[in-house]
């Protein structure tokens, strides 16, 4: 993670900023185990390597933020100790030098509701919501939406939220598992419970600041624990409803890169109006000894990310005169 400075001395370019990204760390202090695919995780691991990525964002002394996208910790995360290691893992991301911005996972929302695990991660909101923006420069701008603001977890079991989203999944997943994707084809096979979605408020503020974005002709970022684009993701992984917040998106130009969490293999596409959309490899599937973290130095017409290990390197290129 060092040649980025002889790449931007040998193009005569330096970026604009650089900042750090992880995803999916999901620790428990509990033994290793497997996914339902049969992917082993390493939960007492992924702390280290969280550990390692501050320290590494810390010695580059140049990132002006971090972004986690999302899944603190572990749905496995033995209950009476969610809050404290929900706490834990906060304070070894506050051991960054600067800014720490977080999204909330479908794990963050099975340890913890809203009303308490919003505070702990400084996400200031409205009635439980988690969702922002932020513009670290004056040329950027970074949109974080909450994947869960419909969904079947996290809100109280008697929420109307809820409610219309178990309506919601019967509809569409008639398994009596709504995790369980069987019987389900092609793209239907993302409406599983650990997924969420966009709801109309939400979608009117996002679109209120791509137009904002668009007059003060900045480029924009938007970050969103679920994977936004089928490209970039397996079907069991996307937002319930991408369709329609892609839809909003590619009525502006604005918007160049899609970062998400959630599908822990990774991915990256180009969609058909030409935005980037790069899911990030989890921290939770590093074997000890690996890693999973990375960062982003952003140009005016593309950001590059570089990964160690298992989160591979990306640089996304764009036409920097396309919003103006």
């Amino acid at each position: 993670m060092g040649s980025e400075n002889g790449l931007a001395t040998a193009h005569g370019k330096h970026p604009l900023f650089s900042f750090g990204l992880i995803s999916d760390v999901q620790f428990a202090d509990i033994p290793d185990g497997r996914s339902f695919l049969g992917v082993p995780r390493y939960y007492r691991h992924s702390f280290l390597v969280l550990q390692r990525a501050v320290k590494e964002w810390n010695n580059h002394q140049r990132h002006k933020f971090v972004i986690n996208l999302g899944d603190i910790v572990d749905g496995y995360c033995p209950k009476d100790q969610s809050l404290n290691t929900v706490k834990k893992m906060v304070d070894e991301f506050e051991m960054f030098n600067g800014p720490v911005y977080h999204l909330i996972g479908n794990h963050c929302l099975y340890n913890l509701p809203r009303s308490k695990l919003l505070p702990l991660l400084k996400i200031k909101s409205l009635r439980g919501h988690a969702y922002y923006d932020f513009s670290p420069v004056p040329e950027y701008r970074f949109v974080v939406l909450d994947g869960y603001d419909n969904s079947a977890i996290g809100w109280p079991q008697d929420h109307p939220t809820t409610l219309e989203a178990l309506k919601f999944l019967r509809e569409k997943n008639p398994n009596e598992d709504k995790n369980n994707p069987t019987g389900l084809v092609g793209l239907e096979r993302r409406f599983l419970m650990f997924n969420g979605g966009i709801g109309k408020e939400q979608m009117e503020w996002f679109n209120g600041v791509l137009q904002d974005a668009t007059k003060l002709k900045q480029k924009v970022v938007v970050c969103c624990h679920l994977p936004l684009h089928p490209g970039a993701s397996s079907k069991e992984a996307l937002l319930w409803n991408y369709e329609e917040v892609m839809n909003l998106i590619h009525k502006y130009n604005c918007v160049k890169v899609c970062i998400s969490g959630h599908d822990h293999k990774g991915g990256y596409s180009i969609d058909s109006h030409g935005v980037h959309h790069r899911v990030l490899e989890a921290s939770l599937e590093c074997p000890p000894g690996t890693n999973a973290f990375g960062y982003a130095d952003v140009y005016g017409d593309k950001i590059s990310l570089y990964g160690t290990d298992r989160m591979r390197t990306t640089h996304m290129y764009f036409n920097p005169m396309a919003d103006l």
